[in-house]
């Protein structure tokens, strides 16, 4: 619940600091005197749109700051950790600012983190939920009302059901579309894809073999050259009047020495290893030359195959060493061209598959929305009659239609005012008055189910006074014994009920014109209601009807 608001420079209103009760909380004053104000100010924190029209003239920056009890909220609780937003130390509690800037750049912080207009909203929307006076303009609507129907039923998750099943079948039934008309020409790809695979297919490129080819090449090609050179090396550091003839040599006289003087035994080692180091070189050498066979015939087959791959390459463009990789793709296309319609085929019966769980999805959905529609029915006509509808009946039609996003329900609230008369469309009443005490009975009704902490009415009774008017006070004091619940009204019966009466009045002073809230006590309360039962001038009469509806209101 809504239990702290502090508001500075915005519109109307210089410095504001307001403590929320539980229950139902009126807020009264003349028309004009800036009770909309303090609703922009709540929907700054709400993640609404800023507008740097909001900041007091002459003041840089306004700010909004609300304080929320989530003391019996644990999903809003749940979120805020859910994105490291909590208060670590007073879990319960959740405070939420927002600033605009007179240049209409706005920031916003919860918990004091930075936190985006996105996030914003969606806490927001769990924190309150505001039934405007202009509610039955959206309420005619037919998507507003499938909405309401769906909300009141909480069916939410059986409509996103709905339209993750219907996401799937529009998918796969584009990839058929996609698939027929790719077909129109795939013949022509498919004949000219055979030419190039069978060219590839009659050399048949593998990967890496142009590079082992070269090189093999290149021996072949100077085979003689390395087996000569080889051969000879190795002569030369093993053979008669080699270097390691030499080397061993002076290993002997090294080693003669070393008897005399021992410190030389470090080269002689260094000898002994020097000398079976180039004997290894030289057997490696003698096995690796003696091993090279001089073959033509092999030199032209490699020949023969480089230039095969070289052509190849050359004809379409590409490097021989990617010949491979060209010629398996050339091999994955034709597969896919030739096996379009097996793949056609599965298509189709995953369509079928996913159409068939959409059917299912819909079904349960619209069996659901059946059942809802019922406990709508009866909930809206009964507040509808108690609204002064005596004859009034409400009915929720459900008509088949062709399966989209949202099911296949065409969802219309149908009104009968008169008995006798057919119900029709609620977009069709004709009377503001009807249509307000409507909007304003299905708004009642559906609160009563919201799982929201508070709920504002702005001014939802207009249209509607006496014992109507009294009415309304009472349903929404039963719903602030549930839930916090404020009410925007100039209906003295509607304010009678509040448990908490704040006025807003516009005062002006220092020639600069201000909006002050004031939470009212008895004698200042029974004055406001006898003003808003009389008018401006206010009598003894009227001071005598307020108190009656202060004291019937109190024991209700």
């Amino acid at each position: 619940m809504l239990s702290f608001l502090h508001i500075q420079n915005l519109a109307l209103i210089t410095q504001l600091e307001l403590q929320f009760k539980p229950g139902l909380t009126v807020l009264t004053g003349e028309t004009g005197a800036g009770k909309s104000i303090l609703l922009d100010g709540l929907g700054l924190v709400l993640g609404e749109r800023a507008d740097s029209n909001l900041v007091r003239h002459g003041k840089t920056k306004a700010t909004v700051t609300a304080e929320f009890d989530l003391a019996h909220a644990p999903e809003q609780q749940a979120w805020l950790q859910n994105n490291d937003l909590e208060d670590a130390h007073h879990a319960a509690t959740c405070i939420i600012q927002r600033s605009v800037n007179a240049d209409g750049r706005s920031k916003a912080y919860i918990n004091g983190r930075p936190t985006t207009l996105g996030k914003l909203k969606e806490l927001g929307q769990q924190l309150i939920v505001i039934h405007g006076q202009h509610q039955h303009q959206a309420l005619v609507n037919l998507d507003t009302q499938r909405e309401l129907l769906d909300r009141f039923g909480q069916l939410q998750p059986l409509a996103y059901q709905v339209k993750q099943a219907f996401k799937t079948w529009q998918s796969l039934t584009q990839q058929l579309r996609a698939l027929q008309a790719a077909q129109q020409d795939a013949q022509a790809k498919l004949e000219l894809l055979e030419f190039k695979f069978q060219e590839f297919d009659k050399i048949k490129p593998l990967s890496g073999e142009f590079d082992q080819l070269s090189e093999e090449q290149r021996t072949l090609a100077h085979a003689n050259d390395i087996k000569t050179a080889g051969l000879q090396t190795y002569e030369q550091l093993d053979g008669e009047s080699s270097a390691a003839s030499h080397i061993s040599k002076a290993l002997g006289e090294i080693t003669r020495a070393v008897t005399y003087s021992p410190a030389l035994a470090q080269q002689q080692l260094r000898l002994e290893s020097l000398l079976i180091e180039l004997q290894e070189i030289a057997n490696e050498l003698y096995h690796y030359s003696d091993n090279i066979e001089l073959d033509p015939y092999r030199l032209d087959e490699v020949d023969s195959r480089l230039g095969q791959l070289h052509a190849l390459a050359k004809k379409y463009h590409l490097t021989p060493d990617t010949l491979a990789d060209f010629y398996q793709q050339l091999g994955e296309q034709r597969h896919s061209l030739t096996h379009q319609d097996e793949h056609q085929l599965a298509l189709e019966q995953d369509i079928a598959e996913a159409h068939t769980a959409l059917l299912k999805a819909c079904s349960r959905l619209t069996e659901a929305r059946q059942t809802t529609a019922k406990q709508l029915n009866t909930s809206i006509t009964t507040a509808m009659q108690a609204l002064g509808m005596a004859a009034g009946r409400f009915e929720v039609a459900i008509t088949p239609i062709e399966v989209n996003f949202y099911g296949q329900d065409k969802i219309e609230f149908l009104i009968q005012t008169n008995p006798g008369q057919p119900a029709q469309p609620l977009q069709k009443i004709a009377s503001g008055g009807e249509l307000s005490r409507i909007s304003l009975a299905i708004q009642v009704a559906c609160a009563q189910i919201s799982q929201t902490a508070t709920l504002i009415f702005d001014e939802v009774d207009v249209g509607i006074g006496g014992a109507v008017a009294e009415i309304v006070g009472q349903k929404m004091r039963t719903l602030g014994h549930q839930r916090q619940v404020f009410a925007v009204t100039h209906l003295g019966q509607v304010a009678s009920y509040g448990n908490q009466h704040f006025k807003v009045a516009k005062q002006s002073q220092y020639n600069e014109t201000i909006t002050e809230v004031r939470p009212l006590d008895k004698d200042i309360r029974v004055k406001e209601i006898a003003r808003m039962i009389g008018g401006i001038e206010i009598t003894e009469q009227t001071i005598g009807l307020a108190n009656e509806l202060l004291e019937q209101a109190n024991q209700f």
